[in-house]
């Protein structure tokens, strides 16, 4: 049973583009590059090994003090803001 919610999850994460960002990182004249900031509590990073050396890259992990989670049972869930529909599970 749980192979089964595991291979779902995995195809959504793999196969659904609503989800997904790519990100191309490109030079630029003073010798920097290209950034991306996403927030960790809600999102996945995976890197795609495609630059093949061209240009050297360097990440650098950030982490911030925040504020401690909480459930509000009144506030909309992230598809609800979105205006995205809701799927309802029997």
């Amino acid at each position: 049973e749980s192979d089964l919610i595991l291979n779902y999850l995995f195809d959504v994460y793999e196969k659904n583009a609503d989800i997904q960002v790519r990100f191309k990182w490109t030079p630029t004249k003073q010798g920097y590059g290209t950034s991306a900031i996403w927030d960790n509590r809600i999102s996945q990073h995976r890197a795609v090994w495609d630059h093949e050396g061209e240009e050297p890259r360097h990440g650098t992990r950030v982490t911030s003090l925040a504020e401690i989670p909480f459930f509000d049972p009144e506030s909309k869930s992230q598809r609800e803001a979105l205006g995205k529909p809701i799927h309802k599970w029997d």
